[in-house]
């Protein structure tokens, strides 16, 4: 990676860009055309080898694309504008701030929640189906705030419309 921030923004913003597409695909094939978990279905899903297999692709997706946008892209973006990147904490809340997130309060818990689906055998079937929906609904936010990084790095720092 480059030391450049704008140059390695835009690595950055690509790998991003591909990390994106795989978590949502792998969520579409893990959820298919359900839109909630179950602790029913969870246990089917776990029966099977490729099930789990998909269960562990979406938590392990999940969790780099979080790490990717709030460990790497958001410090290297407010390097790039000449700022100073903070705590991560810090970097979510001037994100939000900047409107390229919609609440740096439940990033955090999507953090957290990342702890509890890279766990391959739960205890609680029950709350690993919690934790599966929730991060099937931030799925959508992950996307929404990589997109909106992206066009606020094109149109501000990049240069490009």
């Amino acid at each position: 990676m480059s030391h450049d921030p704008l140059q390695r923004l835009e690595q950055l913003l690509k790998l991003a860009e591909k990390e994106d597409q795989h978590l949502v695909a792998v969520r579409d094939r893990l959820f298919g055309d359900r839109s909630a978990a179950t602790a029913d279905w969870l246990q089917q899903t776990l029966e099977t080898p490729e099930g789990i297999d998909r269960l562990e692709s979406f938590g392990a997706k999940f969790s780099r694309l979080q790490d990717t946008l709030v460990d790497k892209v958001l410090p290297t973006l407010l390097e790039a504008a000449g700022e100073r990147p903070g705590t991560a904490i810090d970097n979510l809340n001037r994100a939000e701030r900047l409107g390229l997130l919609e609440d740096a309060d439940r990033w955090l818990a999507a953090r957290r929640l990342r702890n509890r689906l890279v766990h391959e055998y739960v205890e609680d079937p029950e709350e690993m189906a919690a934790a599966l929906n929730e991060a099937f609904h931030f799925t959508d936010a992950l996307h929404r705030a990589h997109q909106l990084i992206a066009n606020y790095a094109a149109q501000h720092l990049l240069g490009r419309p």
